[in-house]
C-alpha cells in the first residue's frame, strides 16, 4: 500500500470505531452518576440534615499512619456523604450498559473484520477491518472489569477462533 493509502486506512479504522462508539451511546447512554447520587450532599455540614437527606453521615481522620514529629496532630473531619445503596444503584447500571456496549461492540467488530477481508480495495478493506478490530478492544475493555474469568475465557476463545478462522480460510 502506499503512504496516501495508509493514512486513509488508518483514518477509517479510528473513524469506524468512533462511529460505532458513539451510536452506541446515542441509543444507549452512559448512565450519569448525578442521576444516582446526590453530589450537594457534600455541603451539609450537620448530621441531622444530611439523613434527612438521605446521605450518611461520617468522620474522616486526616491522621498521618506513622507519627511525624514535625506534623501536629489533625482532628477528624465530620462531613455527609451519598448512602452506599446510591452507589451500588449506579455501579449495576453502568454495569449494564458496558455489557451492551461490549456486546454490540463485539458483533459489528466481527461483521466489521470478515467485510474488511471481502473488499476488494485495500484501504477501504483495511480501514474497516482495523476499525473491527478496534471495536472489539475497545467493548472488550469496556466490560473486563465486570466479568468473569470463565466469561472473559470463551469470549475471548471464540473471537479467537473466528479470527484464525477470517485469517485461515480469506486470506491469502
Amino acid at each position: 500500500m502506499k503512504k496516501k493509502e495508509i493514512i486513509i486506512a488508518i483514518t477509517i479504522a479510528i473513524i469506524f470505531a468512533l462511529f460505532v462508539g458513539y451510536g452506541i451511546e446515542v441509543f444507549d447512554p452512559s448512565p450519569d452518576h448525578d442521576d444516582f447520587c446526590q453530589d450537594n450532599l457534600y455541603d451539609i455540614d450537620n448530621e441531622e440534615k444530611c439523613l434527612t437527606a438521605s446521605g450518611t453521615w461520617g468522620t474522616n481522620s486526616n491522621q498521618p499512619r506513622v507519627p511525624v514529629k514535625e506534623i501536629e496532630p489533625t482532628t477528624e473531619v465530620e462531613f455527609c456523604s451519598p448512602a452506599k445503596e446510591c452507589y451500588d444503584t449506579y455501579d449495576l447500571a453502568r454495569t449494564k450498559h458496558d455489557k451492551i456496549v461490549f456486546i454490540v461492540s463485539i458483533i459489528i467488530g466481527l461483521i466489521a473484520i470478515f467485510t474488511g477481508v471481502l473488499l476488494k480495495k485495500d484501504a477501504a478493506s483495511t480501514g474497516i477491518l482495523s476499525g473491527g478490530v478496534l471495536l472489539i478492544i475497545y467493548g472488550t475493555i469496556r466490560y473486563w472489569q465486570h466479568a468473569n474469568d470463565t466469561l472473559k475465557f470463551i469470549l475471548l476463545g471464540i473471537v479467537l477462533a473466528v479470527l484464525i478462522w477470517i485469517a485461515y480460510k480469506k486470506l491469502k
